[in-house]
């Protein structure tokens, strides 16, 4: 017998939960199946999109962005600077000190190949939200607001 009323797997959230596993499902096989030659994880790949996005961006909100653990995003700057791909440097300002973070010239020739694979790859998908991508993107910037309002939210 049917039970009326609320159904989880009928709910927004599930829904979007396993819409997000979808997607993040098949761009592991994009990432694997067209740019593993590169010598780029998807997260390390990730981390290099977000630095170009905003060069003088700190670690912790690196980490806040890419919903990674703190030690994981050292981990993978630590990993890109090793493989030449990411130079860090300290400046002043306003009498503090700032880490900044940019690409080096091979990282912005992997990246920018990359880039332009996924841009290829995706542009079906691109096209399908451009008509409504500015109420989508904050349509979802408000759910995970509401979500992680007054919660401490941690990923390790």
């Amino acid at each position: 017998m049917e039970e009326k009323g609320y159904f989880y797997v009928d709910s927004p959230l599930y829904r979007l939960e396993c819409t997000a596993k979808a997607c993040a499902r098949y761009y592991v096989l994009f990432f694997k199946k067209h740019c593993s030659h590169f010598g780029l994880t998807q997260n390390e790949y990730a981390v290099m999109d977000t630095i170009v996005k905003s060069p003088e961006i700190s670690q912790i909100e690196l980490a806040r962005l890419l919903y990674k653990g703190r030690s994981h995003i050292t981990q993978i700057l630590n990993s890109l600077e090793k493989n030449d791909l990411i130079m860090r440097t300290d400046e002043l300002k306003n009498g503090r000190k700032i880490r900044k973070t940019i690409l080096t010239d091979k990282g912005t020739e992997i990246y920018s190949k990359i880039k332009s694979i996924a841009r290829e790859k995706f542009s079906h998908m691109t096209e399908y939200f451009e008509v409504r991508e500015k109420e989508f993107f904050e349509m979802l910037d408000e759910i995970q607001n509401i979500l992680t309002e007054g919660e401490t939210v941690r990923f390790d």
